[in-house]
């Protein structure tokens, strides 16, 4: 079987490489894991860990996720040195950090993680594994293949295949995204709405940073939606959030600390690296809107405003505030105005305005400015941006000539195409 080039994760997450390149890049190799090590239940989650180390690498390395978000579409500014090309939309420039947000390498390390975490669950016996811990590592890993797909699906469009059946091939965005819900449709179906500690004992804690039940939801309501699946989106959504549930529901996160090989930052949202100009957040918030204050700590002073962020241990990227949007957006895509408005009314509590008699030709408008009010720090603006039509409306640089080019797509990174027959994506290869 084929398999990716990639760095390796060792028992108690100990992180090594094989090379000191600075990039990684889409390569086929045939290294295993090794046989006869997962023969303990703890052994395999160590496995299921590394899956999530190598999403958090692909999303945090040089702030990646607002960069792609909302650094991008202009909305939170970035302490770094590249942050202005990234705004003016020069993504080509030539600067290091820029070049390695570019580079989708780590992004298939977790697909490589995932991959070889299905095996292991596939080839461990009973011994090894209780059907309770299969359905966890295997629904972890599907859940994590499919954000990781979806990422590369919005950020890149068109990517290579990691799969086995077809691997190195070039599957268009739409595919990518298909593939993505129906493996996030399976993490749904088997992941619990909440995590066990080794005492097992529920912990809010770990279900916070690790996938369940809710957070798969939330993620493949966006995938139906992304694909203009609003009718299957809203079903979905209606069968799986009850009243009988409400209490188990629970969001998912990165969980934040120190990584050995790569450096990240502990306090991702901190107001020393990111913040919002007093401009943009009046254009966002008007006085009187609550979340403000809720949302976001003004310094007249220093004419900006930070994100309240309760827990900087964890980097929120399915927000549970989410859902009453993903309810409004799929009821209203589905034809039911009226159970659309009451489920964004519930969300946009603080809001200046009056939804509830919101008309249908201003309805995604509403929707889009309440996503993002209520989702800034997660790194979605510019995908929905991208979802709604709305690119070059808010984005000046970027007219709607360039986007139909492929000017909302990030471009490759050099090691991404070197040595195969990939191609630049079409706007940055002029």
């Amino acid at each position: 079987m084929k398999y990716m080039k990639f760095w390796r994760l060792v028992p108690a997450v100990m992180l090594v490489c094989s090379s000191c390149a600075d990039y990684l890049t889409l390569e086929p190799d045939n290294r295993t894991v090794e046989e006869g090590y997962y023969e303990s239940a703890r052994r395999v989650e160590q496995a299921v860990i590394g899956c999530y180390v190598d999403l958090r690498r692909a999303l945090l390395s040089n702030h990646a996720w607002l960069m792609y978000g909302e650094a991008r579409a202009g909305d939170l500014l970035v302490e770094a040195a590249y942050s202005p090309y990234v705004v003016n939309q020069a993504l080509t420039a030539p600067d290091y950090q820029l070049i390695r947000l570019t580079d989708w390498g780590y992004f298939y390390d977790a697909i490589k993680r995932a991959n070889d975490v299905l095996d292991i669950v596939d080839a461990a016996d009973a011994a090894v594994l209780s059907a309770d811990q299969r359905n966890l590592y295997r629904g972890e890993a599907l859940a994590v293949k499919s954000l990781t797909y979806f990422y590369l699906a919005r950020i890149w469009g068109d990517v290579p295949s990691a799969e086995a059946d077809d691997f190195g091939q070039r599957i268009s965005a739409v595919e990518a995204v298909e593939r993505a819900a129906v493996w996030a449709r399976e993490a749904q179906g088997l992941l619990p709405w909440r995590l066990m500690n080794n005492d097992g004992i529920e912990s809010a804690a770990l279900t916070a940073i690790r996938f369940n039940k809710t957070a798969a939801t939330l993620l493949l309501a966006q995938e139906e939606l992304w694909q203009g699946r609003g009718r299957e989106a809203h079903n979905l959504l209606e069968q799986t959030f009850t009243a009988d549930n409400v209490d188990s529901l629970a969001g998912f996160g990165l969980s934040m600390g120190t990584d050995r090989r790569v450096d990240i930052p502990n306090a991702p949202l901190s107001g020393s690296m990111v913040r919002m100009s007093l401009d943009r957040l009046n254009a966002i918030y008007p006085e009187g809107d609550a979340r403000r204050t809720n949302l976001l700590t003004i310094s007249a002073t220093q004419g900006a405003a930070t994100l309240i962020v309760p827990d900087q241990t964890v980097l929120e990227l399915l927000k549970l505030a989410e859902l009453p949007l993903l309810q409004a957006e799929a009821a209203w895509r589905a034809g039911f105005l009226d159970k659309a408005r009451n489920h964004l009314v519930t969300a946009a509590q603080g809001a200046t305005e009056d939804y509830i008699n919101l008309p249908a030709q201003a309805f995604a408008d509403a929707l889009l400015l309440e996503r993002q009010r209520l989702l800034v720090g997660t790194g979605q603006r510019f995908f929905d941006l991208m979802r709604f039509g709305q690119v070059s409306r808010n984005i000046p640089a970027l007219d709607e000539l360039a986007v139909q080019n492929g000017a909302a797509y990030w471009p490759v990174s050099a090691r991404g195409i070197s040595g195969n027959s990939w191609s630049q994506n079409s706007y940055w290869s002029r």
